[in-house]
Order: structure tokens, then C-alpha cells, then sequence
């Protein structure tokens, strides 16, 4: 499993605390998909790559892992409940693998 941590000191961020930074509204950092690290301040990024990497990981994981699904007889609900519980579950997943900072140039 990957860590988010700084390449430039080290520092590991917790996995809520670079997501936030990462995902959330107020970013600190320049980039798109930025963060702040805390403890030497270096502008991180994640690149566009690796973004696009865990998009499509969620993407095709999620949609062929759900034909397990069609064993059974599900009413469309309960089908298309677990389809996007499943592709969200593989998307997790990707971040948690995939998911990598580097500094802004």
C-alpha cells in the first residue's frame, strides 16, 4: 500500500489529511490535484497521470468485478446499488496503490 508522504523531507501524511488537501475546497497548494506538506511547507502535486490512472482503475474494476453480480436474480435497485457500491470500492482502492506526491516544478 502506498503512503502519502513528501518527497523532499519525508514527512508521511495521513491519509485524511493529504485526501482533504488533495480533494477538498480550500486547496493550500498551486496545483489541481495539490497539497501543503506541514512540516517543510513544499508545494506537492499529484500528476495528471496518475489522477487518470485511478480514474480508469476505478472505472474498469468497478464495471467487470460487478459481473459477479448476475448469478443471482437481483431487482434493479439492489443490481445497480451494488454496481456503483463496487466500482466506488475499486476506486478506492486505486488511491490507496496508486496515489503518489511529487513537488510542483
Amino acid at each position: 500500500m502506498n503512503r502519502p508522504a513528501c518527497p523532499r523531507c519525508d514527512h508521511v501524511l495521513g491519509w485524511p489529511v493529504a485526501l482533504r488537501q488533495v480533494f477538498g475546497w480550500s486547496r493550500a497548494g498551486t496545483a489541481m490535484w495539490g497539497a501543503v506538506c506541514p512540516a517543510c511547507g513544499a508545494d506537492l502535486k499529484v500528476p495528471n497521470a496518475r489522477m487518470l490512472l485511478i480514474a480508469a482503475s476505478g472505472i474498469f474494476f468497478g464495471s467487470q468485478s460487478s459481473v459477479v453480480l448476475l448469478l443471482g436474480t437481483p431487482s434493479a435497485v439492489v443490481f445497480w446499488t451494488a454496481k456503483v457500491g463496487l466500482v466506488l470500492f475499486c476506486y478506492f482502492l486505486a488511491v490507496l496503490f496508486i496515489f503518489k506526491l511529487e513537488p510542483v516544478a
